[in-house]
């Protein structure tokens, strides 16, 4: 009977969430078709290009919601997150999924397993795996915006000294590379057409993408356009130094393989164990999870493990 309330419950607030985003998502395609309306009465030309230059800050599309998540402290990490790792979803669409992923979790695990303290540590999991998938889409996206980087400066080289200015020059790298860099490279472009100085537009470049390279095109690119000198040299030694320290960070890489691996092995093995022991022998590792001392020894060890793996990381991650 307690299994059949929590699934009803779970149904319920799931319903609920998906309700409240429908809800939200007609009254924003109603908004839009009444834009294209009011376009094609008046004759005025709102496109995709004039769209991207008033751009929708809101956190979630529920005004209330809205009102409440602009109040919390920790939602422009997030907005800054979600930005980064090239999702079109808000900061309210993102905790949705964490608060109805953790609620079922919770229910699951009360349901067949029936201990609260791993119905609470399974909600959390759960609660924190939207989060941990945007932050692997951020890292694969940052990496791939950092390998993109080299070729795109030497193609604006390319185009500087074809004659080409160097606003025209960010739009020959954003019609001819695919996202990330296309669509970073078209934001600073814009911002520039908009009247931003280039120093102002790449510090939000720099600001959006946190690539330790950034810095350096930006100090480059400001310092020949205020002083003076050869942009296309300055682009040429750029380029040469990010594909030099990738080069080295190769390296480094392949001499830390084996403590990555060591590091990985070891934060693996006790769960093989554990499900081992659960399938070939339950009764030697049921007092682990019956037991309140079972428990307590099972929390530390789980504890210890992701401390572990932390420091490992910490010690074979050597920044270059």
């Amino acid at each position: 009977m307690t299994g059949i309330v929590a699934l009803l419950l779970f149904a319920f607030f799931a319903l609920v969430g998906y309700a409240v985003s429908g809800w939200a998502q007609d009254r924003e395609e109603t908004k839009e078709a009444l834009g294209r309306r009011l376009t094609t009465m008046t004759g005025a030309s709102v496109g995709p290009s004039s769209a991207a230059l008033i751009k929708d800050r809101r956190l979630s599309r529920i005004g209330p919601l809205n009102a409440l998540l602009q109040q919390l402290g920790f939602t422009k990490k997030l907005v800054r997150l979600i930005r980064q790792a090239g999702l079109q979803k808000r900061a309210g669409e993102v905790l949705l999924y964490m608060l109805l992923l953790a609620a079922a979790a919770f229910l699951l695990v009360t349901l067949f397993v029936g201990k609260t303290a791993f119905a609470m540590l399974a909600a959390v999991i759960g609660g924190l795996l939207p989060l941990m998938i945007v932050l692997r889409m951020r890292r694969k996206r940052l990496a791939l915006f950092g390998e993109q980087l080299p070729d795109a400066l030497d193609l604006i080289r390319a185009a500087l000294q074809a004659g080409h200015g160097f606003l025209s020059a960010l739009q020959v790298v954003a019609e001819e590379f695919p996202d990330p860099i296309a669509s970073e490279l078209t934001e600073v472009a814009e911002e520039i057409r908009l009247g931003l100085t280039v120093r102002e537009a790449l510090q939000h470049l720099t600001e959006r993408m946190e690539d330790p390279n950034l810095p350096i095109l930006a100090t480059g690119v400001v310092i020949t356009q205020e002083v003076g000198g050869n942009l296309a040299e300055v682009l040429d030694n750029i380029s040469y130094t990010i594909r030099e320290r990738f080069k080295l960070l190769r390296e480094v890489r392949v001499l830390t393989a084996q403590g990555r691996l060591s590091g990985m092995v070891l934060t693996a093995l006790p769960f093989f164990v554990a499900v081992a022991l659960i399938l070939f022998n339950p009764e030697y590792f049921r007092p682990m999870m019956e037991s309140k001392q079972g428990l307590y020894m099972t929390g530390y060890g789980l504890c210890s493990i992701v401390l572990g793996h932390i420091l490992i990381q910490r010690i074979v991650r050597i920044k270059v």
